[in-house]
């Protein structure tokens, strides 16, 4: 620090004395210097804080990331377990033996299936009694022979599978084989509508035991766990919660599996099965009929169809 006190003639170390003595920094640096400190603690403090700064924010931030994390990390668990709950919730609304329904129908519905000629049968126990024999809850599926007995297509079978012709004339038969008592029953009807789903209420759709069984069993329930963001969550909950759980607790009560087999020329083949007994209670293949000339029976040849082969099965196991 410059000063009056001091001239240029003066000696370098007077000069000094003199200007330590007068500036109270100068002897700050100096007493610092002699208990080894380099600096004062002022020009410290100032230089100390301009460095902590970035380190302040980047901690602060760091500690909002870590805080925001966690958040999440609790409200995707609890989001998990809820679903989890859910699915505990529906498993336990279904019958005691749902586990191996979808097991048990594999074997009857590849057998019914089969490319292999089948011999007719119908079980005595049946036979007069058909009514009594298929008021039992029971399980439909209809489609193509090659895709039934295929476990990788029989999934799109089932889906595609609604209540027919066959199952409603099955059940409600018409007075006889005409074309116009067979038109009767089926011209206007809408056979995947809530009315049929009405008549033939104890026979539940293949697909929805497969799709509502399917969301209650380990694999799904491994699915969730393994979840581990909300986007996979919302998708698997939309899923459970548009399963038809209460369909599916029909269909898992079921004691029968109705399948028809389409089979190649125009035949196609009936299938009833005892799923407890694991028995055949009825196996009968029929080519379909000529439904009729006329310009509705043309019309409604798919439904007439149908229609004349579940009156056919009714008369069989008369």
């Amino acid at each position: 620090m410059r000063t009056f006190l001091t001239t240029d003639r003066m000696s370098p170390e007077l000069r000094a004395r003199v200007e330590r003595a007068v500036s109270h920094g100068t002897r700050a640096r100096q007493h610092a210097a002699g208990v080894g400190i380099t600096g004062t603690f002022a020009a410290d403090r100032r230089l100390g804080v301009a460095r902590l700064a970035p380190v302040i924010v980047a901690v602060v931030v760091a500690a909002f990331a870590a805080a925001g994390y966690a958040y999440d990390r609790r409200a995707v668990a609890a989001e998990r377990g809820a679903i989890l709950r859910a699915v505990g919730d529906r498993r336990a609304a279904l019958p005691p033996a749902h586990e191996g329904l979808l097991a048990r129908v594999e074997a009857p519905i590849a057998e019914a299936a089969s490319a292999t000629a089948a011999p007719d049968r119908i079980d005595p126990a049946v036979r007069g009694a058909l009514e009594v024999a298929i008021g039992r809850p029971a399980l439909y599926v209809r489609g193509a022979a090659a895709d039934l007995r295929d476990p990788r297509k029989i999934g799109l079978a089932a889906r595609a599978s609604d209540k027919d012709a066959f199952l409603v004339c099955l059940f409600r038969p018409p007075p006889s084989a005409s074309e116009h008592d067979l038109l009767d029953r089926v011209r206007g009807v809408y056979f995947a509508g809530a009315k049929v789903d009405t008549d033939t209420l104890r026979v539940r759709r293949l697909a929805e035991a497969r799709t509502a069984l399917a969301l209650t069993a380990p694999p799904f329930e491994a699915t969730v766990r393994a979840a581990d963001d909300f986007p996979s969550l919302h998708r698997l909950r939309k899923e459970l919660e548009a399963a038809p759980i209460d369909l599916a607790k029909m269909a898992a009560a079921a004691e029968l599996l109705i399948v028809v087999a389409d089979l190649p020329t125009d035949l196609a083949r009936v299938s009833i099965v005892d799923l407890a007994e694991g028995k055949v209670l009825l196996r009968v293949t029929r080519k379909a009929r000529d439904p009729g000339k006329s310009a509705a029976a043309s019309l409604y040849r798919d439904q007439l169809e149908g229609c004349d082969l579940g009156l056919a099965v009714r008369t069989l196991a008369e």
